[in-house]
This record gives C-alpha cells, sequence and structure tokens, in this order.
C-alpha cells in the first residue's frame, strides 16, 4: 500500500484557533503533507460549509473534539451531531457517537498545565469504555507546552524544540495493557491552535511549522483525489496501519514494520492466530536504535537501518525508534493471538468500521 503523511488535531477560527481552513491547507502544502485533520471545538459547520475535500493539493478531513463532563475529550470522524453531546458523561457520548455510527479516539492521552490551565485528560480507564478505537498516544503540544507559565512565553518561542519528550511513558504502558486483549490504534496529535502572541508579533507555532514537526504515517488505499480518499485515510488510522513519527528530526518516509506469518504478509495494526515462529522485519530510511516490544517489554534492539527477529512464541509486537537518544518513530502493533485469543476491535463495532458518512460531506 502507498505510504501518505499527514497531521492530526488542529484548530481553525471555527472554535478557538487563530487561522481559517484555507490558512491550514496553505501551512499544510507548504510542509509537504498528503493530509491534515482538523478537530475544532464542539461543532461541524466545517462540513457543513463544504470544507472538506481536496484543498490546495491537500486532502483535508474533518472530524470534531467533543468537550465531556469531567473534561475528558473525545476526537470523533462520522459524527452526524455533536453539538448536542457537549458536557454530557463520556459513556453517554460514546453510545451516542455509535449510535450515528461514527468513530472515536481518546485525546490527548495525558493532562497537562499550560500556561496556568489544567488541560485535563480523563482517566486512564477511561480508555477502556466500549466505543473508543484508539488514543491519540503522543500530543504534541500537551509535550512541549506542559508546565510553561505565560511570563516564560518569550523563551518557550526561542527554545521548544528542547522541550520534546515524547508521548507520557503513563499512557504508553496503559496503550500495551490495552493492546494485550483488543486492538487499539495510536496516532499521534498536535492539538495545534496557531495562538498569536500579539507582543512578540509571533504564534505559539504556526500551522506550518506544527506541521513540520509529529506526523502520522498511514499506509492506506492509493488517493485517487475524490471524495473517497477521506474514507481511505480514516480506515488506515482506525485499522492501526500507521505509525507516529517526530518528522522534525528526520523524514520517516520509508519507515516499516512487518512480518511473515506462514506465507502470510503482516502489516502494523494486523492480527493473525499463532501458528508457529513469525519473521518480523523493520526498515528505517537512516540508522536509527530500534526496539521491538512484545507486550511493552523489549525482545530485541539494535543501532541499525534495519532489524530481523523471529517471534517465537505469541504476543503484540511493536516497535520504537530513537534518534540520538530521543523519541522519533513509534509503530501500531503487529497481533500475534494464541488460539482462542483473536482480540476485539477497539472500536466496539464490526471490522471497526469507518463511518458511513466518510468521503461524502462534500469532498473535491
Amino acid at each position: 500500500m502507498p505510504e501518505y503523511v499527514g497531521a492530526i488535531h488542529l484548530h481553525t477560527c471555527y472554535s478557538d484557533g487563530s487561522g481559517t481552513m484555507r490558512d491550514v491547507t496553505a501551512g499544510a502544502r507548504r510542509a509537504g503533507l498528503d493530509f491534515v485533520v482538523a478537530t475544532d471545538h464542539d461543532t461541524l459547520r466545517p462540513a457543513q460549509d463544504r470544507w472538506e475535500g481536496w484543498r490546495d493539493g491537500v486532502l483535508l478531513v474533518l472530524g470534531a473534539e467533543v468537550t465531556c463532563r469531567f473534561r475528558s475529550h473525545v476526537v470523533v470522524f462520522g459524527a452526524r451531531d455533536v453539538e448536542s453531546l457537549m458536557w454530557k458523561p463520556l459513556r453517554r457520548v460514546l453510545f451516542d457517537l455509535g449510535n450515528q455510527g461514527a468513530v472515536a479516539f481518546v485525546a490527548h492521552a495525558h493532562p497537562a498545565s499550560i500556561l496556568g490551565f489544567s488541560m485535563k485528560a480523563g482517566e486512564l480507564t477511561d480508555w477502556e469504555i466500549a466505543g473508543f478505537s484508539g488514543v491519540e498516544l503522543w500530543s504534541f503540544m500537551h509535550d512541549i507546552c506542559d508546565g510553561m507559565v505565560p511570563w516564560r512565553v518569550p523563551s518557550f518561542l526561542r527554545g521548544w524544540p528542547g522541550r520534546v519528550r515524547g508521548p507520557h511513558p503513563d499512557a504508553v504502558a496503559h496503550w500495551d495493557r490495552l493492546a494485550a486483549s483488543r486492538r487499539f490504534a495510536a496516532i499521534g496529535s498536535l492539538d495545534n491552535h496557531a495562538f498569536p502572541v500579539p507582543l512578540l508579533g509571533a504564534q505559539i507555532l504556526s500551522y506550518e511549522e506544527g506541521f513540520r514537526t509529529l506526523r502520522t504515517h498511514i499506509l492506506a488505499e492509493e488517493f485517487t483525489g475524490r471524495r473517497g480518499d477521506v474514507a481511505r485515510v480514516l480506515a488506515a488510522l482506525c485499522a492501526g496501519r500507521a505509525f507516529l513519527a517526530l518528522d522534525m528530526a528526520a523524514d520517516a518516509r520509508g519507515f516499516r514494520f512487518e512480518g511473515d506469518s506462514a506465507g502470510r504478509r503482516l502489516a502494523m495494526g494486523d492480527e493473525a492466530p499463532w501458528t508457529g515462529p513469525v519473521s518480523l522485519q523493520v526498515r528505517s530510511p537512516v540508522a536509527a536504535q530500534i526496539v521491538l516490544r512484545r507486550d511493552g517489554k523489549p525482545a530485541a534492539e539494535a543501532s541499525a537501518a534495519a532489524m530481523e527477529f523471529t517471534a517465537d512464541r505469541p504476543g503484540v509486537y511493536r516497535v520504537e525508534a530513537r534518534l540520538e537518544g530521543k523519541p522519533w518513530v513509534y509503530t501500531n502493533p503487529i497481533y500475534l493471538r494464541a488460539a482462542g485469543a483473536s482480540a476485539e476491535c477497539g472500536a466496539g463495532s464490526a471490522e471497526c468500521g469507518v463511518p458511513a458518512t466518510a468521503g461524502k460531506l462534500h469532498a473535491e
């Protein structure tokens, strides 16, 4: 399948972001993205205004971020109504979204304190509620802005690249625990608002600047330049045919994690019954510190541009890669299930279904 590179979770002037949809797509084009996913707060107006589809040579996918009671947040695609869900309990929100045939992801997996405000993310146990397809494992703005206070904004603007730490270890550990019993996709997110700082004539990460940082790479059916491409993106994200990469460190295009089980080729997100040893391969466009993990624990390591490993037991296998000791790539798992242990889909619906409305909202 072809590889496409995109940025997920940003806000525009339809909610509390600073820019227009044209600002977003222009920045995405300059940053070399194939697709971008906008998720304004508690509104579907961008889709109603016919923005979804191909714009400026970039595929614009539209979702929403729903604010639940107790400040849990849900990123949703394919919903018909989100306004009425605002401030409802999380279980009710997911139940209603399921009835709409929508797809839901846990938004910004770990809380942060930004500019004196507590940015809550719900509880890790929220992920276990039926209705989620996956999680924004690494939320970039929550990562680099955590602990930022107003009087330190100037130094932040100068030195934010040094604040990159990666996804929170608690979030990664909980993802591993969930993956032991169910397929649960991980994506990278920006949560970028391009907030202006008028006194300094700057922004806290412009759209274009953000689009060059944390990106989600998908393996999807080939784009056609038509409305069905939105569904292709969502299908790949939901199935976990994706990895997240800090492309500001090095362009991760071409990174692959694959397997071979009795002649069947396996890709990220695939699940296969355990029938015997499985050959797993990792390829990287540059030499990196590669760690292959089984059920969250290291199974093999190499400092190289390629690695092969024979899995001699069932487990959930995924890859992390670092550059100069700093986080770079996190893949979705390949699930090798013992007999009778086939996992259910994280979406709580058959085959992690893509919403029926995907790609039908006036895509061009």
